[in-house]
C-alpha cells in the first residue's frame, strides 16, 4: 500500500516540478532561483538531498520501516537546531517539556533516539516548533510538495502579471512570499510593471494596465477575486467590500 502511495507522491512531485520549470522558463529564470535553504528549513531535508529529490531520487526511510525512528530523531534535532528560543539559543529540554506538556525525561529519550513518540506527542512537538502537522511522519516527497506549492503559486502570479501564456497551471491564491527570495522579487517587479503608472499618463503603462484588466476579467469570478485580494495584499491597498464579502462567503462554505 505504501508503494502505491509513494508512486502517487512521486508523480505529484514530478508534475509540480514540471509546472515550476515551465513557469521559470516563461519568466527567464532557472532552478537556481528556488531558495534551497528555505526549502531545507521548511522540510528538514538537507539542500543536497532536496536537489536529488527534485531530480527524481527516491525518498529514504518510508513510514513503517526500521528507519522511521531515525528519521524522527533527525527531524527533531533539526528543529531544535533551527527553531531557536527568543534569546537566540537552543531550547533546553526543560523548555521543550514545559511548552509541550511532555516530561523532561521523555524529551531526553526522544532526542537520544531511545523512544519513538505516539502521534499525540509528535503533534505537540509540531505545534511547539511551529511546523506543519505531520512534519515528523510525512515522507520526503510529501514535505517537498507542501513546501513547493507556494513557490509554484508565486511563479504563476509573476507569469500572469507579465501577460505570458500559462498552459497547465491552475490559478490559486497564495500570499506566502518570502520577501528575500528571488521569486518574490520577480513578483514585486511584475506587479510594479503592470500596475504602476508614471506621471503624465505613460501610454505603455496604460496599455499594460488595460491588458492586465482584460486578463483578470476573463477569469472565473472566484479566481478573479482571489487574485485581486493577493494584489491588494502585496500593494498594501485597502480591501473592498466585495473582497470582504467573498472572504466571508468562503469561510462560511468551509464551516459547513
Amino acid at each position: 500500500m505504501y508503494a502505491a502511495s509513494e508512486a502517487s507522491d512521486a508523480d505529484d512531485l514530478a508534475e509540480v516540478m514540471a509546472s515550476i520549470d515551465e513557469l521559470l522558463a516563461v519568466i527567464g529564470l532557472g532552478r537556481e532561483a528556488i531558495d534551497l535553504e528555505g526549502l531545507t528549513r521548511k522540510t528538514g531535508i538537507p539542500a543536497r538531498r532536496v536537489l536529488q529529490l527534485l531530480d527524481g531520487a527516491r525518498p529514504v526511510s518510508p513510514p513503517g520501516t526500521e528507519g522511521e525512528q531515525e528519521v524522527f530523531v533527525e527531524r527533531l534535532r533539526f528543529l531544535r537546531d533551527t527553531r531557536l528560543a527568543p534569546g537566540g539559543k537552543k531550547y533546553t529540554q526543560d523548555e521543550i517539556a514545559a511548552g509541550t506538556g511532555i516530561s523532561h525525561g521523555q524529551v531526553g529519550y526522544m532526542l537520544k533516539g531511545e523512544r519513538t513518540p505516539k502521534l499525540l506527542v509528535a503533534a505537540k512537538l509540531e505545534r511547539f516548533f511551529n511546523v506543519t502537522p505531520g512534519f515528523f511522519t510525512a515522507s520526503e516527497y510529501q514535505l517537498l510538495l507542501r513546501a513547493l506549492a507556494p513557490i509554484r503559486d508565486e511563479l504563476t502570479y509573476v507569469a500572469f502579471l507579465r501577460g505570458k501564456g500559462i498552459t497547465q497551471i491552475a490559478m490559486r491564491s497564495s500570499t506566502a512570499a518570502d520577501e528575500s527570495s528571488t521569486i518574490a522579487k520577480e513578483l514585486r517587479s511584475a506587479l510594479a510593471a503592470a500596475l504602476t503608472q508614471q506621471p503624465g499618463r505613460d501610454e505603455e503603462a496604460d496599455a499594460d494596465v488595460r491588458e492586465l484588466a482584460e486578463q483578470l476579467s476573463s477569469l472565473p469570478t472566484r479566481s478573479r477575486r482571489r487574485v485581486m485580494r493577493v494584489l491588494r495584499d502585496v500593494l498594501g491597498l485597502v480591501p473592498t467590500a466585495d473582497d470582504d464579502h467573498e472572504g466571508s462567503a468562503g469561510r462560511a462554505q468551509t464551516s459547513r
